[in-house]
């Protein structure tokens, strides 16, 4: 997390009007913050991340890929708990291989489970 102090301190040396300005544009960035709604395929509120529904295959450790469509090789994935989705677990996941413009690789021990990502 970015310390709000350091950042206010680097634009002491501002014109006072244009060093409020500023404040209250970091200000605004650092409280609103928020990764959004849970739905499959949507983009986050304002994080550069997508949510993705996927379902696990009934074999247990079988590699399955999650289409995300991002266009470019996402650097993470993270399961999510969508808190208005009764059930919702979150389950042992493992990357089988790097993902790719178009998909994420991975596997679990549990079967046919629905998991939740943010991939981004």
């Amino acid at each position: 997390m970015a310390n709000p102090s350091y950042v206010t301190s680097l634009l002491g040396g501002l014109k006072p009007e244009e060093r409020a300005s500023w404040r209250r544009v970091w200000e605004h960035v650092l409280t609103d913050m928020a990764f959004g709604s849970v739905e499959d395929q949507a983009a986050s509120e304002n994080m550069r991340g997508h949510f993705y529904t996927a379902t696990t295959p009934s074999t247990a450790d079988t590699e399955f890929n999650v289409a995300h469509g991002l266009g470019s090789a996402p650097r993470l994935a993270f399961p999510v708990l969508p808190l208005n989705t009764v059930n919702a677990q979150s389950v042992d996941l493992k990357v089988t291989r790097a993902a790719d413009s178009q998909r994420i690789y991975l596997s679990s021990p549990s079967t046919a489970a629905v998991i939740f990502l943010y991939v981004e």
